[in-house]
């Protein structure tokens, strides 16, 4: 009888401790083979929460590996703003939920900094001269363009995971 009760502390310990040691990071990694988790999970994982910081920081690395990709090619202009797209894209691929919020909101600041840093050798030289910067407006612009490829790029990605994860009958 001792030796059961040790036995189930002995399991009890172990389910905690490989519990603790988890990282959620926003990116159902289980779910990319293809093979189903129990239900259990994904009703936990659909009541979750519309924001989450680590999916942005993933959302902010995603497009911001795109920009930077997008970047590589010298010649053509804003082809950088293609990355945008291609990382939500990434993003909604590998991402466990929906997160449109958080590729949106990364799609939108990276594409507006990179119009902004783009065209600040510009900026700097009105800003001498004493004319109107229109900074702010060409990162609005920048912004709501790069929201909406985000947006764009992120159904694409969530599409084809729901593809490539549902069951052929």
């Amino acid at each position: 009888m001792a030796e059961r009760t040790e036995e189930r502390t002995r399991e009890t310990e172990a389910t905690a401790d490989s519990a603790a040691t988890e990282v959620d990071t926003g990116v159902d990694v289980g779910r990319l083979d293809g093979l189903r988790t129990d239900t259990a999970e994904e009703e936990t994982e659909s009541g979750g929460s519309y924001f989450s910081l680590r999916a942005l920081l993933v959302a902010f690395v995603a497009v911001g590996g795109g920009i930077a990709v997008g970047s590589l090619v010298p010649i053509l202009p804003f082809v950088a703003l293609l990355g945008v797209p291609a990382g939500a894209f990434v993003h909604g691929l590998v991402a466990g939920q929906q997160r449109y919020i958080e590729s949106a909101l990364a799609g939108g600041v990276c594409a507006g900094l990179v119009a902004v840093s783009s065209f600040l050798s510009q900026f700097v030289l009105r800003g001498v001269a004493g004319g109107d910067l229109g900074m702010g407006r060409l990162f609005a612009v920048a912004a709501a363009v790069g929201l909406v490829l985000a947006l764009v790029g992120h159904y694409f990605g969530r599409d084809l995971r729901d593809g490539l994860t549902r069951d052929i009958e």
